[in-house]
């Protein structure tokens, strides 16, 4: 009795053992790695699709707005001159004078001071 009971404790213990087949599980993992690197190899290639249609959309924005420029009259390009802002000031022909005028202009404003 003791000895059936020892056997029956052994074959419960080492049924699963003995079932598991190492060929299978070898196949499985196999198969687990191939589906990893085929998923990894779809993932890049959707980045890549993606990363062409970005840059295929920005050359076409960019051909699209150098199109609208030229098709833009010259005129138009030009902005308009404000006459309500007052003469143009001419520029005179020697800055560093201009400046120092304005540097002095600018100072006798500071130093009068309420």
């Amino acid at each position: 009795m003791r000895t059936l009971l020892a056997v029956l404790i052994i074959t419960a213990c080492a049924g699963p053992t003995l079932a598991q087949d190492p060929i299978f599980d070898a196949r499985n993992a196999a198969m687990w790695q191939e589906q990893q690197a085929a998923d990894q190899l779809a993932r890049q290639r959707s980045v890549a699709l993606e990363n062409q249609v970005g840059a295929f959309e920005a050359r076409t924005q960019t051909e699209r707005r150098l199109r609208d420029l030229e098709v833009r009259p010259t005129a138009a390009r030009l902005a308009a001159s404000d006459t309500r802002a007052g003469p143009m000031v001419a520029m005179p022909s020697e800055i560093d004078a201009w400046m120092a005028q304005s540097n002095a202009r600018v100072r006798a404003a500071a130093a009068n001071r309420r």
